[in-house]
C-alpha cells in the first residue's frame, strides 16, 4: 500500500474520514450487486463497513453500514427492502469498531472472535427483521435452507437464524478477514513511515 495512502489513513481528519465513509459505501454497493449478479448466496455490502470501522472507530463505521443500505434503497428503485436491514449493517460497524478498540485485532483469536460476534447478531437481528416484516422469506438465495428447515418442524424464526448463521459465518468472515488485513497493513507501514521519519 502506498506510503502516501497510509500517511493520509492516518491523519484521521475529518475530510479524511468523510471521504472513507463516501468510498467504503460506494464498495460495499459494488460488492453486494456483484453477489446479485452472480446469484452468490451472500452480501458482501457490510465489507467496508468492517475496514471503516476497524480504521476510523465506532461512528464512521454505523454512518458507513446506514449510508450503504440507504444508498441501495435508492439504487433499486426504493422497494422498501434495504433500508429496514441498515440496524444490520450499522452493527456490524458498532461491534467491528468496539472490538478493534478494545484490542481484538491484536491476535488472531481476537479476530475469530471479531467474526463470531459479527455473525451472531447480523443472524440474530436478520432473522427477527425478516420474520416479523416477511414471513422468514425474502426470495434470497438463503430462503432454501430457511424452507428446508420449515418443513423439517423449526420455527420461522429459528430456521431464518440459523440459515443466516450459516452465511453471515462466510460473509461476515470474508469482511473481518479484509478489515484485518487493511488494518494491519495500515498500522505496520505507519509504523515504518514514522520510524523513518525518526532516523
Amino acid at each position: 500500500m502506498n506510503q502516501k495512502i497510509i500517511s493520509i489513513l492516518k491523519i484521521r481528519s475529518r475530510p479524511t474520514i468523510v471521504l472513507a465513509v463516501i468510498i467504503s459505501v460506494l464498495l460495499n454497493c459494488l460488492l453486494n450487486h456483484i453477489c446479485d449478479t452472480f446469484k452468490m448466496p451472500l452480501f458482501l455490502d457490510s465489507t467496508f463497513t468492517a475496514v471503516t470501522a476497524a480504521l476510523f472507530g465506532i461512528i464512521p463505521g454505523i454512518l458507513t453500514g446506514l449510508f450503504t443500505n440507504l444508498l441501495q434503497e435508492v439504487i433499486h428503485g426504493f422497494p422498501l427492502y434495504f433500508y429496514p436491514f441498515a440496524v444490520v449493517n450499522m452493527a456490524t460497524g458498532l461491534l467491528v469498531g468496539l472490538l478493534v478498540k478494545h484490542g481484538y485485532f491484536r491476535t488472531f483469536f481476537g479476530v475469530f472472535l471479531v467474526i463470531i460476534y459479527t455473525t451472531l447478531v447480523n443472524a440474530l437481528l436478520g432473522a427477527l427483521i425478516v420474520t416479523i416484516l416477511w414471513g422468514g422469506i425474502t426470495h434470497s438465495e438463503m430462503d432454501y435452507i430457511t424452507k428446508v428447515l420449515i418443513m423439517t418442524g423449526q420455527s420461522v424464526f429459528s430456521s431464518a437464524f440459523v440459515a443466516r448463521i450459516f452465511v453471515n459465518l462466510v460473509d461476515k468472515g470474508i469482511a473481518v478477514l479484509i478489515a484485518y488485513l487493511i488494518y494491519v497493513k495500515v498500522k505496520n507501514q505507519g509504523n515504518q513511515v514514522n520510524q523513518g521519519s525518526n532516523i
